[in-house]
């Protein structure tokens, strides 16, 4: 990369969820259903070779917050769940159904443009395991939260490992960081004459920053052990997963424009016809939605999560396709 360029999100959120298993695939219960989420910010680079905007005509190295979200009190999360990281349900004691962006869950669009040769933005640098919530600002991808001190109101069989049990009354400290979901949508840019694909190969890429796939989506021990400790209800499991990614594309380290995989390639630039002044070439753009939810069906997304601090930070780049 040229420079030193990254995407930022630094947010603080307060996490409150209780999974409850009902009747139907997805059921929970949240008791703290406010989350608050501040301090959010994007930046694409230190030069002009890739710019981000929220309204695809006005467009910068840096997004700040106050652009996007405009209520003082934040945005509020509530624990939701995604099989395809584009569409959301609610669930438990709010009715069944479609989750509200911005309401349940953070989702903005942001457009990408270059001149340069290279027209593909991955998301980059997955850091999340160098950080703790008092670390000083890395450039990379993150995500790490302070942790909760939590006093467990009944036993419950935690996890993986057989002998991973929490027993009543145990103290222990539990992170919102681990049930935490992102996804980058890739979406057609109708304002763009020149975006003439179809709407089936767009892609959608959902990211688990925990890195932790044994504690991901239905997990049989975690939040599932624990309401059927306190409710003694059981039901089944989701049949149906989400694909889900644990890991960013890597670089060539003798080419940093050069990706040595495509995993966390969230959109191609499409040509607009537009020259740009400063270098004669032609502008490449694209549109994505980012998406980011506490997934109600992960192991870590019950209670001993209320009023966690959660810090993001996503660092995007642009570079050539990898060669198969």
């Amino acid at each position: 990369m040229r420079g030193t360029k990254k995407v930022l999100i630094s947010t603080l959120v307060f996490l409150g969820l209780v999974l409850v298993f009902g009747s139907v695939s997805y059921a929970w219960i949240t008791l703290s259903s406010i989350n608050n989420i501040e301090g959010l910010s994007l930046t694409a680079s230190t030069g002009d070779e890739l710019e981000m905007s929220f309204d695809g005509i006005t467009f910068s190295n840096s997004l700040p917050m106050h652009e996007l979200i405009t209520n003082p009190e934040g945005i509020s999360l509530y624990d939701v769940t995604s099989i395809d990281g584009k569409t959301f349900q609610t669930g438990g004691l709010r009715p069944t159904g479609e989750a509200v962006a911005n309401e349940h869950y953070l989702s903005f669009d942001v457009w990408f443009r270059t001149s340069q040769k290279e027209h593909n933005v991955y998301l980059y640098n997955h850091i999340s395991d160098q950080m703790t919530y008092e670390s000083e600002n890395k450039i990379g991808t993150y995500v790490t939260s302070k942790g909760v001190v939590w006093r467990a109101p009944h036993q419950f069989f935690n996890g993986p490992n057989i002998e991973d049990v929490v027993l009543q009354g145990q103290v222990g400290t539990y992170y919102g960081k681990d049930a935490l979901r992102i996804s980058v949508v890739e979406l057609k840019d109708v304002a763009n004459p020149f975006d003439l694909r179809d709407d089936e190969l767009l892609r959608t890429f959902i990211f688990d920053p925990s890195g932790n796939p044994e504690r991901g989506y239905g997990a049989t021990f975690g939040q599932f052990s624990y309401f059927f400790q306190r409710t003694l209800i059981y039901v089944n499991i989701p049949k149906v997963f989400p694909t889900v990614s644990y890991r960013l594309s890597q670089m060539d380290p003798f080419n940093p424009y050069q990706a040595l995989d495509d995993e966390s390639l969230v959109t191609e630039l499409q040509p607009t016809g537009v020259i740009d002044e400063k270098n004669g070439r032609e502008i490449y753009q694209g549109k994505v939605r980012v998406n980011i939810w506490i997934e109600g069906w992960d192991a870590d997304a019950f209670d001993a999560l209320d009023k966690d601090r959660i810090k993001i930070q996503l660092q995007f780049k642009l570079a050539s396709k990898a060669m198969n």
